[in-house]
């Protein structure tokens, strides 16, 4: 057998051993779709897809829950969508969330019944890993030459959107890790090139308890280490900038948000303290350069106080999107959400850039524009004068 031949089947017997059924070598592409700007917007459905090519949109972010990538319906409307945005040349960033389902049961571990809104995936028994290689394999599989960007999880500080079980800081990003470098070896085997990420709120330094909350810098050290203990692997940071709080849209008066490596929180107004931190040497990739970095999550308000101001969102979105520009690290901006959704509108969270009609049995029912459809679809154009005027009118800033 030449040399040649006993790589590859090296390389093969080296992927069954992560997944379930063995992959051959020459089902691994290299994609990845350079967005033309970093312009992106939370778009669920197809159905409002046509808006989001009206708006020049160059990134599209979605949730796909475990519960979906299990109904095949579900699955081949998935397909449709992304074959539509990769055909209009739109970058895909998909979000990997395990909600609760009584399908494949054993990709939750421990309490299913706990109070949260999802689970960390379970690889932590011979049956949970067997589920996760299936189910993330087959995505992986059948997307590796459309979406770029997968993000494992959400806000993973917080226990209530990435549930495994009250326990200290270090034992849970060891875990976490666990499940990341599966889903990433997983990924990686189909496409080399996409990039995967971890998902952070916008905390900080901020309050842990000790066993189900934990600080974003913290863990972000934790993870550094952790990873370069069996080999480190370039994963990339994705991070939700929220002003604070969430039921207002201004982020420049946040005394919370300090230009310090100690600050309670990191948003829009003191996002060089992420990409300043990502700078360290600790810090950098396996190729000694900086991560990948993407604000993957971030909304503002239209109604604050029960007052309607769709200017002052439309400047707070623009005044972001222009600090996020400007920052070289920063290779993606997001906006949450493309329509309002009532469950939100009724905590005080109308971030959409359509109304929602709130007397539809739909979460969310596009009914009208506000204002920031125009500024979101001019921002990254020659015809974005007036928004530099709207923005410098709110904040004084000059851009």
């Amino acid at each position: 057998m030449s040399k040649k031949a006993r790589k590859a089947l090296a390389f093969a017997a080296a992927l069954c051993m992560t997944l379930s059924q063995c992959i051959p070598a020459f089902a691994q592409s290299a994609f990845y779709r350079e967005p033309a700007s970093k312009k992106g917007l939370l778009c669920q459905t197809e159905a409002m897809l046509s808006d989001c090519i009206e708006l020049g949109t160059d990134q599209v972010i979605f949730n796909v829950p475990m519960s979906a990538a299990l109904n095949s319906g579900t699955l081949q409307a998935y397909d449709s969508f992304i074959n539509k945005l990769d055909a209009n040349g739109i970058s895909i960033t998909v979000v990997l969330l395990n909600d609760r389902q009584s399908i494949r049961p054993e990709l939750i571990y421990g309490d299913q019944n706990a109070a949260c809104n999802y689970f960390m995936l379970n690889v932590f028994t011979e049956e949970g890993r067997a589920a996760v290689n299936e189910v993330v394999g087959k995505l992986a599989s059948r997307w590796q030459n459309k979406v770029s960007n997968w993000i494992i999880g959400n806000e993973v500080q917080d226990q209530v959107w990435n549930y495994i079980g009250p326990m200290d800081r270090e034992s849970y990003c060891r875990k976490y890790a666990e499940v990341f470098r599966t889903c990433y070896d997983i990924i990686k085997s189909y496409n080399s090139s996409a990039e995967v990420y971890i998902p952070f709120d916008y905390g900080w330094r901020n309050e842990e308890n000790g066993s189900t909350k934990y600080s974003g810098r913290n863990c972000l050290d934790l993870f550094s280490a952790i990873f370069k203990e069996g080999g480190d692997i370039d994963w990339g940071v994705a991070w939700h900038a929220y002003p604070d709080p969430l039921t207002s849209p201004v982020f420049w008066d946040d005394a919370i948000a300090s230009n310090s490596a100690d600050a309670y929180i990191v948003n829009l107004q003191n996002i060089h303290v992420l990409t300043d931190y990502m700078q360290r040497p600790e810090m950098l990739s396996p190729t000694g350069e900086v991560r990948n970095i993407i604000l993957s999550e971030q909304g503002f308000t239209s109604v604050s106080g029960g007052v309607s101001d769709e200017s002052l969102q439309a400047a707070a979105y623009a005044y972001g999107y222009f600090i996020a520009e400007r920052n070289p690290y920063i290779k993606a901006f997001m906006l949450n959400r493309q329509v309002d959704a009532k469950s939100e509108v009724q905590a005080g969270h109308s971030f959409g850039i359509w109304n929602t009609d709130m007397n539809s049995a739909e979460n969310e029912k596009p009914l009208s524009k506000k204002y920031i459809w125009q500024v979101f679809k001019d921002i990254d154009t020659d015809n974005n004068g007036y928004i530099k005027e709207l923005v410098r009118n709110y904040t004084g800033a000059s851009f």
